[in-house]
């Protein structure tokens, strides 16, 4: 039976992150996705202000293609509400391809010497001894180790053996549009009463233009509905495809196994942002395992935001809440500090 410190299923954002730190640190370490990477990702690929300077943190001078955001749009019930800029480039929202980025935070990793391997997670077994973790693969390979770490996504199978009643979220549709125009500089975002906890976005990229909506009851219909009310309809000879975000957070059981990213719960309840979150608890995980700590108490911030998001969910996308959004929406300026104080 191979035998290896840590175990990481899934090479998404978060379960590179922490194989990257844990290579740093000369910690044994495997990464295993059923995918074969370059992958596409099904995500606007928004980076806030504050994932991209965590990611300049753990990545120093890492080189990554990126459309500069210094402009937002809002509809609020099908209707256009207001528009505003950001003054300085520290405040540009940074928008990238996932197919790619994701590659990329993957090659640094086996840059670092990481072993990647393609391969589906069955199991995990607790057994005791020196590798007191035993996985099982689809294949029927066992692995032992010391540690595992679920960074598998919104559909975790490692979530799943832990919590099994845990829901998959919220379904988000996508539409990847060619353009021949060169980037705007301008997303745009709407929400309405007719939304279930949820909202339109239109992010370009470098290479296309994201065209997505989700919300608790969204179907292709009514996302096909949404974009041509806003006005960006969707293109009828591209695929629309469909990928659920997580809404509730799963505490990791012990201290050998983890749950970071998506399969952790962890995206914003609000604005359902899930890359600085994958940055932050990817880097937790790895602290933890260097430092021998316990996961829970490293991500113990995580924990906490996660418990005020569930309450400003239920305030944000209320009737009340988007009757006062609205009424801010008058105050175009107004609208851009809350945003930079929140985002």
């Amino acid at each position: 039976m191979k035998t290896v410190d840590v175990v990481i299923i899934g090479a998404g954002p978060a379960g590179s992150v922490c194989g990257y730190l844990l290579k740093k640190s000369g910690i044994d370490c495997l990464l295993i996705d059923h995918a074969s990477f370059p992958r596409d990702k099904i995500c606007g690929g928004g980076l806030t202000p504050k994932a991209w300077r965590l990611l300049d943190e753990i990545y120093p001078n890492l080189e990554y293609a990126y459309n500069p955001i210094s402009r937002i749009r809002t509809f609020i019930d099908d209707k256009f509400r207001c528009e505003f800029s950001f003054n300085s480039p520290e405040r540009y929202i940074r928008i990238v391809k996932r197919r790619d980025f994701d590659h990329l935070l993957l090659q640094r990793y086996e840059g670092e010497g990481g072993a990647f391997m393609k391969g589906s997670f069955a199991r995990f077994e607790e057994t005791g001894g020196d590798y007191p973790i035993v996985v099982t693969l689809r294949s029927g390979e066992l692995i032992a180790c010391k540690y595992l770490v679920g960074a598998d996504g919104a559909t975790s199978q490692v979530r799943r053996q832990i919590a099994p009643n845990s829901a998959h979220g919220m379904l988000s549709f996508e539409q990847y549009q060619t353009r021949q125009e060169m980037a705007g500089n301008t997303i745009t975002i709407a929400m309405s009463r007719q939304y279930v906890h949820g909202y339109f976005y239109h992010f370009p990229n470098l290479k296309e233009n994201v065209v997505g909506f989700g919300d608790l009851v969204a179907t292709k219909q009514k996302t096909a509905d949404v974009c041509a009310t806003i006005g960006y309809p969707l293109e009828s000879d591209i695929r629309l495809q469909g990928a659920y975000i997580p809404r509730s957070s799963v505490v990791s059981p012990s201290r050998r196994v983890m749950l970071v990213g998506d399969a952790g719960g962890f995206p914003n309840r609000v604005s359902y942002e899930g890359l600085y979150y994958a940055f932050a608890t990817g880097r937790n995980a790895a602290e933890a395992i260097i430092s021998g700590r316990d996961f829970r108490k490293v991500n113990k911030v995580m924990y906490r935001k996660k418990r005020k998001e569930d309450f400003l969910d239920r305030v944000f996308y209320s009737n009340g809440g988007l009757a006062v959004l609205k009424l801010l929406m008058h105050f175009p300026r107004l609208v851009q500090y809350l945003f930079n104080f929140f985002v």
